[in-house]
This record gives structure tokens, sequence and C-alpha cells, in this order.
């Protein structure tokens, strides 16, 4: 059967629809039926497994054609989920009373989500998996103090698929109810012109400053990380125009792909989908989403700073102009054409700050307002039409299927944690290797953090360090948001620290450049996202909104961190608004360091940002620039 057959688009419709269904209640509303947000999921994922199956070789590639075997494993997929949900209620008040039932099912589900996960994400989140899946039957065998009772492999795979703590908890819930709107939103919004409208916002905002072109793609991987669930896409949609136009500009490849998965990365950090991670945080940690929302902007605003200074940096260094006036529109033009885009987010962020409203109707309500704006207006040719919105809709189920089949096995390792007690074992021996030192504990925490997010998309990333690290920070005494936060920025920073780095190297495949280079490069970029987490925990403060914030504190946090960022930026590339001596670059550093010792220990803080002002001030006097040198 031809790829193009039509069950994977009803699948994928299917998806869509049933989540928007939920979100707007209308089982209760029509049928007075409420369903619990488990029986919900597991049809879901039960639709997701079919659709992967189908459109999915072994190999993980796209499909040419559709085989019997997937679409049997499909049907086996759904019709399982399906009496899995029928059945839930009955099984969770007594599911050990069902041990033939809830196993056969447990032994389907299990393996066919396991499956699912390395066709669509590849081998190292399985292999975590199936790790923390041994662990469950053999952790009588490991060495003390990590010892814990073994499970029979039936019994096992029973609680990893029913039991809340397991494959039916949070995690999935989140990604059908709250992550899956979110797409929708975002998918729409595309979809009627709202990336081409962002993208020439950008390009007229910022394509007038030299080196506009690396601030263009700095700015625009920024807005569309705003309603981006991965790092790669991101890399992939805005990187295909701002590669090249950065190249053209005089940027050398290496440096523009640096900057664009950068950017990208960092868009990760910006609310109000943070890579769907946020709505994942507000349950984890017991925070109303819009309070983490909030906390989320200040360090996601810095980062972007900081990546535009090191920009900035560089087009002196390499003396690059601005893009040319006939090359780009006026900015009074673009929101003349595209004013429209901008009343979703206003529906959005009314509803969820002003009117308390959840994530999801929030969403959908954005949605709809998309919808009726872009069949009255169109942007730049394009124009919303119903079929461009079924498409639309089947564009967000296909989107879906990955992040719901991650947490669904995300929710494997949860449940191996909770069975065993791994995670309180676990988190005292981090803090005794630690040896009580807090900024040991956080260098280890960070390097752990990276390393185990490596190669895997945001979510996957967020819930498995949630689940893994935290526990430890918090048993530390650091604060539960902070802990959060500090592990967000660590795991998206394996998006570009080597040896795997995803998204340098979808970066580096557009830019036809050596991905170790490109990474190294977005290391410098990115500096700032190393050293904030720290602040996260020493002065919570950077955190708006956090409890223990307070207006003096936030306005110190944040005038120590632009000085840090102004003379960093100076330092690590060698120029300011002119070249820096090497005795210059080593002085600014120090006093940077400075700066930053005095903020975390909140000692002599305001001598020493006097010292820092001057030192700013110093570091970025005019003077006639050198020639540019060459990049490696």
């Amino acid at each position: 059967m031809p790829a193009g057959w039509a069950i994977d688009r009803w699948l994928a419709l299917l998806i869509t629809l049933i989540a928007i269904a939920w979100t707007a209640d209308l089982p209760r509303v029509l049928f007075n039926q409420p369903l619990l947000v488990q029986e919900f999921s597991l049809v879901v994922l039960g639709l997701c497994i079919a659709l992967t199956f189908l459109t999915r070789s072994w190999s993980g590639t796209p499909k040419a054609t559709v085989d019997l075997l997937s679409v049997a494993i499909g049907i086996l997929a759904i019709g399982t989920a399906l009496y899995a949900a029928s059945r839930y209620r009955v099984m969770s008040e007594a599911l050990y009373y069902h041990p033939l039932e809830s196993g056969i099912v447990a032994l389907i589900l299990f393996p066919l989500v396991i499956e699912s996960l390395r066709r669509l994400v590849g081998w190292p989140l399985v292999i975590i998996v199936l790790l923390f899946s041994a662990y469950g039957l053999v952790g009588d065998l490991v060495p003390a103090p990590l010892t814990a009772r073994p499970w029979a492999p039936a019994d096992l795979a029973t609680h990893l698929v029913w039991d809340t703590t397991a494959m039916v908890g949070l995690p999935l819930s989140i990604g059908t109810t709250v992550v899956i709107p979110f797409i929708v939103f975002g998918v729409v919004l595309n979809r009627a012109g709202g990336g081409e409208f962002f993208s020439d916002l950008a390009i007229a905002t910022m394509g007038g400053l030299r080196g506009g072109a690396a601030k263009i793609a700095i700015v625009a991987s920024a807005l569309f990380g705003t309603i981006s669930g991965s790092a790669v896409s991101n890399v992939a949609s805005t990187g295909v125009i701002s590669i090249p136009l950065m190249k053209r500009s005089g940027f050398p490849a290496r440096l523009a792909a640096a900057t664009e998965c950068v950017a990208s990365t960092g868009g990760q950090f910006m609310p109000p989908v943070m890579g769907a991670a946020a709505f994942l945080m507000a349950e984890i940690s017991q925070t109303p989403y819009q309070a983490i929302a909030l906390a989320a902007i200040l360090p996601a605003l810095f980062f972007f700073v900081a990546v535009f200074l090191q920009s900035d940096s560089d087009a002196v260094r390499l003396k690059i102009a601005a893009i040319p006036p006939e090359q780009r529109k006026q900015t009074r033009q673009v929101l003349a054409d595209g004013w429209h885009f901008l009343l979703p987010f206003v529906v959005l962020i009314g509803l969820l700050f002003w009117m308390n409203r959840s994530p999801q109707a929030s969403a959908l309500a954005a949605t709809a307002t998309i919808i009726l704006l872009g069949f009255i207006r169109g942007y730049g040719g394009i124009r919303l039409s119903m079929t461009g919105c079924v498409q639309a809709l089947i564009d967000a189920g296909r989107q879906s299927v990955e992040i719901v089949v991650i947490v669904a096995a995300a929710g494997f390792v949860i449940g191996v944690l909770n069975a065993t007690g791994l995670v309180f074992n676990l988190a005292m021996v981090v803090v005794d290797v630690a040896a009580g030192n807090l900024f040991v504990l956080l260098v280890m925490t960070a390097l752990v953090s990276i390393v185990l997010g490596m190669g895997m998309p945001t979510v996957a990333v967020y819930v498995l360090l949630a689940a893994l690290i935290v526990p430890a920070l918090i048993t530390a005494g650091v604060d539960k948001m902070a802990a959060h936060f500090f592990v967000l920025y660590f795991g998206m920073m394996s998006m570009i620290t080597p040896p795997i780095a995803i998204a340098a190297y979808a970066a580096a495949s557009l830019a036809k450049e050596s991905p170790l280079g490109v990474s190294v490069q977005a290391m410098r970029y990115a500096w700032l996202a190393y050293l904030i987490p720290f602040v996260f925990v020493f002065r919570p403060e950077f955190l708006i909104g956090h409890p223990l914030s307070n207006l003096p504190g936030e306005i110190e946090v944040i005038t120590a961190t632009l000085l840090v960022l102004a003379l960093m930026s100076g330092v690590l590339s060698g120029f300011s608004n002119r070249a820096l001596r090497p005795g210059e670059r080593v002085f600014f550093g120090l006093i940077a360091l400075l700066v930053l010792t005095a903020c975390l220990s909140s000692q002599w803080q305001w001598p020493v940002y006097l010292i820092g002002v001057f030192a700013t001030f110093w570091c970025w006097r005019p003077a006639r620039l050198m020639k540019p040198s060459r990049v490696a």
C-alpha cells in the first residue's frame, strides 16, 4: 500500500481531535460521562503506537509503504489500549486480583512502547529504560547501598504499565492532556503564516544592525522556540533560512551553524511551552504553571542577550555590516500585515495569568483565535483554508506521537525508581559523595545532567533528570523550583555539548560543517547557560515570583548578571567595540568572576559591582577596529 494511504492520516487526525475533545470536556458535556485521565491517555498512547509502526520502518526511517504486519501490530496496539482503558477503573482498584488479565495487557504494551521509542528516537533512551527495568529484576545483585528487592518479570511489567506512578502517571497525563493542545497551537499558527510573520519581524527589527543576519537567527529562534517543543526541529525550521543568510552576509559556516543551534536550544527555555517541560515541571514540582512560566522569563531573556552580545562581538571582529535595506521589509509594514498573529498570544497570556485558566484550555482558545483570524486575514500570500486547517490537525497529531511515546517510556523509569526505592538511595549516595559540599554536588549533578541528556529530546531529558537528579538536590537543601530549573538548563546544554550535541549536528549538516567544530563554537555562545543555573540555587531571586524573591534582591542579581554578561562577552570573543588585548581579556575576566562570586556569596556586592561598572565602561569604550582575525 502507498505511504499516503489514508489510515495514517486518519489516525493522526484522530489523535488531535480526541485531545481537543478532552480539553473541551466534551465527554462530560455531550454524554454526561466523565473519563479518567488514565483512560484517555491509554487511548491516545495506543493510537500513537499504531501510527509509529505504520509510518516508521525497522531502522526508524519513514516508510515508503505500509505493510500488513504493521497494520496488524497497529490493530493490536489500539485494541489492547482500548481494552486497558475500558478496564482501568476495575484494575486500578483490584489490580493484583486479576494477574492473568493485567499481565497479558502489560506484556503486550511494554514491548510495543519500547519498540516504538526505538523507531522514533533511536537507542540511547531505549538503553536507559531497559537498564532501569533490568535493575528492577535483579536489584538484589547490586551492591549496597543501591540493593533493592527484585521483582518477578510479570509483576514488574504489570506495575510499570498499570500503576499511576509509572506509565499511566503524570508524564503521560501531561503529555496527552496539555502538550498536544500546545502542539496544535504551534502547528496551526505556522499553517496560517505565523512562521513567516515572525521571521519577517526578526529580519525587519534586527536586519539593520551590524551582523544583522545572525541577530535575525537569534530573534527568530527565540520567537519560534516559544511554541516549539524541540531544539532540533527549531534548527530545521529556522536554520534552512538563517544559516545561508548568515553565510551570505560574511559569517563563516561554523559560526552560522553555532549561532543557529544555540538560539534554537535557547528556545527551549522560552515560555510558554519551554519544550513542553514547563507543564511537566509544574506537575512534578507541584507548582502552578503560571509560576513556572513567570520564573523562566528572566533567565531566558538573559540567555539570548548573552548570545546576542557574542554575535555582536564577532560581527565587530569580522566587520560584517547590516543587511541592505532593499533586502528587508520595514517593521511597520510587517506589523501592519501580520498584527493579527499577536492576538492569539494575548489571548493565551490573558487566560493563563489574568483569568487563571488551565494551560490546555488557554492553548485551545488561542488556537481558535488563530483559526478565526486566519480565515479572515492572510499573510505573505498565505491564508488559512479548511483544507489547510485539517492538514494542520493531521500534522499536529503526527508531531504528538514522539512526545507521547517518550513520556510513556519515561514512566517506566519513574515506576522502577518508585518500586525499588532507588530514587532515595541514589539521592543519598550523590549527597554522600559530595561530602556535604553544595558546590561540588552542583558540579556533579551538572555533569550527570549533560551526560544523561545527550541524544534525547527535551521532554525525555527533563523527565529523566527530574526523577533522578532533583531528589538529590532537594535532599541537600536546594530550593525545589531552583533544583528543577538547574537540571532543565544543564539537560538542554547536552544539545550543544560534545560528543553527542544533536542540535549542533543538525545545524552542522545544514551548514556543511564539522559537528564538533560547531559544538565548540556553540559552547562559547551559550556560556551563560553553564553559569546561570548556579545563580538559581544560590540566588533564587533571579526566578521572578519565587517565594524568596524581593525587589532589592532582584535588582541586585539583575545588575550583577548584566555586568558579567557585558564583561564576559568581550573576554570570550576578544572583541567588544574594539579588539581587546590579551592582558585586558584576563583582567576583565577576573573582574567578571569577582562580580559573580560577590553575587552568589552575597558579600561585598555593591563595592564589587561598582568596580564592575567601571570595568564594563572601559571594556566597551570605542576604538579603531583591528583587522578581522581568521576563524578556525
